[in-house]
């Protein structure tokens, strides 16, 4: 899977805006939305070239109140690729928002 294929079904599976890595300043939409990002490149490296590409990455949800449905959408959207994210949260509170983070490693195509 490419980055802007992960992006699009994200989108679709949550009807949220999205976005790579960051907002531009004073770009960012309403509350809800999520960002994505790549953390690190894991690849399986085989005969001196890249055998699978993996990406370990993470979305990002922001809220402005705890919001179980859209943790759900989130969740299932990344059950549907076969992926179980390890998930953390936390309330950011000089931006008065929730963050709900998912963690996961996504095979990308080589």
């Amino acid at each position: 899977m490419k980055l802007s294929e992960f992006y699009q079904q994200l989108k679709n599976a949550t009807g949220l805006p999205s976005t790579y890595h960051h907002w531009e300043d004073k770009k960012a939409p309403a509350l809800p939305y999520t960002v994505y990002y790549v953390v690190e490149r894991d690849d399986m490296i085989a005969d001196d070239e890249s055998y699978f590409k993996v990406r370990s990455m993470n979305i990002e949800l922001y809220t402005d109140s705890k919001d179980e449905d859209l943790e759900a959408r989130v969740e299932s959207f990344l059950n549907g690729l076969g992926i179980v994210p390890y998930i953390s949260e936390q309330y950011i509170d000089d931006e008065k928002m929730y963050e709900v983070i998912y963690e996961f490693d996504l095979e990308m195509e080589k």
